[in-house]
């Protein structure tokens, strides 16, 4: 593909992303003016379209605890490789970042 094609496809992409983003917004704010409506006027029972919305609702908030979950995995990741750092000793850590220098400059591109 050539730079152009690229640079279409991109605009094409990002156009689709505002999109998807746009109607996720409308949807959530249907949602929150329906809940509330409903609450006002004190009905308990939903249709299906409103609890298929309350259900992407919470979704949407697992998916927040995944990334969570996720970045705080991470975090103990980094804790644990800089503690076996300080641990290691430096000739270790230096052969080890060679090795890896070396199999990196020789593997195929």
């Amino acid at each position: 593909m050539s730079n152009d094609q690229l640079q279409s496809e991109i605009e094409i992409l990002r156009a689709q992303v505002a999109e998807l983003t746009a109607a996720r917004e409308n949807e959530k704010n249907n949602t929150r003016t329906k809940a509330q409506s409903q609450a006002d006027e004190g009905k308990s029972e939903y249709s299906e379209t409103e609890s298929e919305q309350l259900s992407a609702s919470v979704i949407d908030k697992t998916s927040a605890d995944v990334e969570g979950d996720l970045e705080h995995q991470l975090h103990e990741l980094v804790d644990t490789i800089n503690t076996e750092l300080k641990d290691a000793s430096p000739v270790t850590v230096l052969v080890v970042f060679t090795v890896g220098l070396l199999v990196g400059r020789f593997l195929p591109r």
